[in-house]
């Protein structure tokens, strides 16, 4: 099957964001993985991340920021049907995307909210436009030493772009990875 381009880059976000909310936990087997993105997926804090991190994706990664609406949703549910959202579910993140009131009503005891603002952090350190209040963030300062711990006494081989993508890497480590490993590790 053929797609558009916008529908391939949602898919390879998709994929991407997969990849990374698996990585939170390893050690589960293949065959337990599409239980868990089930599970997961209903999780606020992986609504709020995968939601947040999907949507600015078109913006920072594909400079979408033209892209009219069709062509951004299209993305969106390509990136979601990746990653074995139903299509019921994919209605309601659309419903909810930008609709403060309704992300309200998700975001009871904070998390989904604390899920947008991980992601918004894994996305702006990748591409090294943290501002001071983030620079100055528990999660930042971790990610910042482990970081340099990976680096290590070689800075001059790593390129700004992949400080950049090692800090980015180590901030995933510390946030969604961390949650994922906390909650879905005995599914």
């Amino acid at each position: 099957m053929i797609f558009s381009e916008h529908k391939k880059q949602g898919a390879k976000i998709g994929r991407a964001i997969k990849k990374t909310l698996l990585k939170g936990i390893a050690a589960c087997p293949t065959n337990k993985k599409n239980k868990l993105l089930t599970a997961a997926i209903n999780d606020p804090y992986v609504k709020g991340f995968v939601i947040y991190m999907s949507a600015m994706s078109i913006d920072m990664v594909f400079e979408g920021a033209l892209w009219k609406k069709k062509k951004r949703i299209e993305f969106l549910i390509e990136c979601w049907q990746e990653l074995g959202i139903p299509m019921n579910s994919i209605h309601e993140f659309l419903r909810v995307i930008g609709d403060p009131i309704k992300e309200g009503i998700w975001d009871e005891g904070g998390q989904y909210s604390k899920g947008k603002n991980d992601a918004a952090l894994v996305l702006t350190s990748a591409y090294g436009i943290l501002n001071r209040e983030a620079l100055q963030t528990d999660i930042i300062v971790k990610a910042q030493k482990r970081a340099n711990d990976v680096i290590g006494n070689n800075p001059e081989v790593y390129s700004n772009s992949s400080k950049a993508a090692t800090l980015s890497a180590a901030v995933c480590e510390i946030t969604i990875e961390k949650h994922m490993k906390n909650h879905f590790t005995d599914l």
